[in-house]
């Protein structure tokens, strides 16, 4: 596998987008592997150093996904 950005060879993956990065290129972002709710609280387990390759651009924010959701039967 080569590196997206220089083209030598990849060591790891971004976390995000899944396109391959060398040491050199490899830059980092948190990550949250899973968010539950414990005692009226949400908590969530985080990553503070996932492999990020400064291309791709992660939403700040959550986005719709209305196309998931399971038509209802009048439709």
């Amino acid at each position: 596998m080569q590196c997206w950005v220089c083209g030598l060879a990849a060591q790891g993956v971004c976390r995000f987008c899944g396109r391959a990065i060398c040491k050199d290129d490899a830059k980092t972002l948190p990550f949250f592997l899973e968010v539950f709710p414990s005692n009226g609280h949400l908590l969530g387990l985080a990553l503070d150093d996932a492999l990020y390759c400064g291309i791709c651009q992660p939403k700040p924010e959550p986005v719709p996904m209305e196309f998931l959701e399971k038509p209802s039967e009048g439709e």
